[in-house]
């Protein structure tokens, strides 16, 4: 378990790693979410722009990170989704960094985002634009895995269940984000719908082989999906998210999964992030009843959506 510390370019100084990683080390979190977010591939002399970091910075960045489970976040550009021959051009070179540094890093996956719904065929799109970048993993002998994240805007590419369904076909893993899932109306909110999803994710993954990558935060929503990402305790936020882990405790899935918690305050502080963190885990630890239950029969929470 742990959260996503920090952004990753070529300006990113070791010291700053260092203190991160051992305040992860402190708090016994064993979990590290590399970001990648705004990383470009080039640019013009004299600008800011992050670049991504060299392969030696990669290096020696990668020798503090030991006995943590590390994951890496590829840049929003990315888009399986687009019909852009330049952007389809970018991507593949955004995948073919994230890969190479991935592996350097030790990171188990690359969660990314597919892109925004654009027509009925973006999932052929995306299985086919995956099944392409996988093959150029197993081609060049990567370990790093990846793992397409549920959006959580209605309009973005995809649900969880479009997503298991192209993960099975393609042989990669999903990142389950738990507030998209509900913000775009996934049945994470009854038991039933809970089970359906492990059941899928048994069923689609290797989870022998790999565990399952969980972003939780809590998350403000709209009728349109995500509205913007919040801490768990904030009386704006929505998620159910001590029933939801009450379930996947219960059902012994826990241990298949690493979590990164996601939430966010207006500080948005390394002891903010961990402070959050520690609420989920000191929750789970804890041998106290679920604060409240979820009715097997209720759908969903749209009826109390802000617009």
């Amino acid at each position: 378990m742990g959260f996503p510390a920090f952004h990753f370019s070529v300006y990113t100084t070791y010291e700053k790693v260092s203190h991160i990683v051992s305040r992860l080390h402190e708090n016994e979190l064993n979990a590290l979410e590399i970001l990648f977010l705004g990383n470009v591939l080039y640019a013009p002399k004299g600008s800011s722009a992050p670049l991504y970091p060299t392969v030696e910075q990669t290096q020696m960045l990668s020798e503090n990170l030991r006995g943590l489970l590390v994951s890496v976040h590829a840049p929003y550009v990315i888009s399986l989704t687009t019909s852009s021959a330049k952007r389809v051009k970018n991507t593949k070179a955004h995948f073919s960094i994230n890969l190479k540094l991935g592996d350097i890093l030790g990171a188990t996956h690359i969660t990314f985002h597919c892109g925004s719904m654009k027509t009925r065929t973006s999932e052929t799109r995306v299985k086919s634009f995956l099944t392409e970048i996988m093959k150029i993993r197993e081609d060049r002998g990567h370990k790093v895995m990846l793992a397409p994240e549920v959006a959580g805007k209605v309009k973005s590419f995809a649900d969880f269940d479009t997503l298991i369904r192209i993960a099975a076909e393609t042989n990669c893993l999903i990142c389950w984000d738990l507030a998209h899932d509900f913000a775009r109306g996934g049945m994470v909110t009854n038991e039933a719908g809970l089970l359906r999803r492990l059941e899928l994710l048994e069923g689609s993954i290797d989870l022998k082989k790999y565990k399952v990558p969980i972003h939780i935060s809590g998350i403000i929503t709209t009728r349109r999906g995500e509205k913007a990402h919040t801490t768990l305790d904030n009386k704006s936020n929505q998620l159910p998210w001590r029933f939801i882990l009450s379930f996947l405790k219960e059902q012994n899935f826990l241990q298949k999964t690493i979590m990164i918690c996601e939430s966010k305050s207006e500080k948005d502080s390394i002891d903010e992030r961990i402070n959050e963190t520690l609420k989920i885990r000191n929750y789970l630890m804890s041998s106290r009843e679920p604060e409240y239950k979820i009715s097997k029969s209720r759908l969903d929470t749209f009826l109390n959506y802000k617009t």
